[in-house]
């Protein structure tokens, strides 16, 4: 048999090579790995369905109750809120104007379809008001009764269940006549 023409120091010397190279290798992959994990998560965030409101969408908002037909009440909507970084618990995501009509409960936002202010509620007049512009909605369907809101007042959809009310927060483009979610 042949001897084996290389030293076996040189041996010795391309094992260590090799293994150096695969450590340098998985080190190299690492710190690649670090900056894109979340630049993935960043990108894939509007696909995965987290957000806002959780899997369905409904948030509660008080037992059913709570609310009558002469006066609207003014609910605050929180649900917890989640980016590519953080998630934050119980944030204040919205408002929304609870009324029954005809038996049966109805949701507008709080969001003035003209120029996007804050809707109130006029006990006097008995109607919803756009204090920006002098915009006034009826209280049974949300109507423009008079003032330059393009559309009636934007129905959010609302379930009662086990007592419980619950609405499905959404936002609508202002200033259009069409009622757009955005």
């Amino acid at each position: 048999m042949a001897a084996d023409p290389r030293d076996p120091g040189e041996q010795d010397a391309s094992s260590r090579r090799k293994i150096l190279k695969i450590g340098v290798g998985a080190l190299g992959a690492g710190l690649v790995a670090i900056p894109l994990a979340p630049a993935l998560g960043f990108l894939a965030y509007p696909l995965d369905g987290a957000g806002v409101a959780g899997e369905t969408g409904f948030l509660a908002v008080g037992k059913r109750s709570g609310f009558g037909a002469d006066v609207p009440v003014r609910v605050d909507l929180y649900a917890d809120r989640t980016d590519a970084w953080n998630r934050t618990k119980n944030v204040k995501i919205g408002s929304a104007w609870v009324i029954e009509v005809e038996g049966g409960l109805r949701a507008f936002s709080t969001v003035c379809p003209h120029a996007g202010c804050a809707i109130d509620f006029d006990p006097a007049a008995t109607k919803f008001t756009c204090p920006c512009h002098r915009s006034f909605f009826t209280l049974k369907d949300g109507a423009v009764e008079e003032g330059p809101s393009p559309r009636a007042l934007d129905t959010l959809e609302l379930r009662v269940e086990g007592g419980l009310v619950a609405i499905r927060f959404q936002r609508f483009r202002v200033g259009v006549v069409e009622k757009v979610v955005v």
